[in-house]
């Protein structure tokens, strides 16, 4: 019985380390509009570190997608799918979700914005 307690505090333990040694990517994206002009907000961190925080104004709404580059990491935001991808095809092969968690306007409803987040996390065996 002993024996069982110990193998099991053992798998406990190495699974815990596989999950504190993971990575986690978390993106908060808003996009809103004024005057004709669209602009694409994102902040994406990695275990709590900003890596990407940038703005973009977008002159025509038709962009099909928007790249933000910072830090080494390439982001693509697919506006009309409502999707994003990281330039990590070996931990992130497909395009993920854009959750719509809230929109927002000023009382003058001058100027409105929606909010978009995901929260990933992979095992990096690199």
């Amino acid at each position: 019985m002993e024996s069982i307690k110990k193998i099991s505090l053992l798998t406990i333990l190495f699974t815990f380390y596989y999950l504190v040694a993971g990575i986690c990517i978390d993106l908060n994206v808003k996009v809103g509009s004024i005057r004709g002009i669209d602009n694409v907000q994102v902040i994406l961190k990695e275990d709590e570190t900003t890596k990407i925080s940038h703005s973009k104004n977008i002159s025509n709404g038709d962009s099909e997608n928007e790249i933000f580059e910072q830090n080494g990491y390439k982001l693509t935001i697919y506006h009309k799918e409502k999707k994003w991808k990281l330039n990590i095809p070996e931990h992130m092969p497909r395009k993920r979700d854009l959750n719509h968690e809230n929109a927002y306007c000023l009382a003058d409803k001058s100027y409105c914005w929606s909010e978009y987040k995901d929260y990933y996390c992979f095992y990096n065996y690199q």
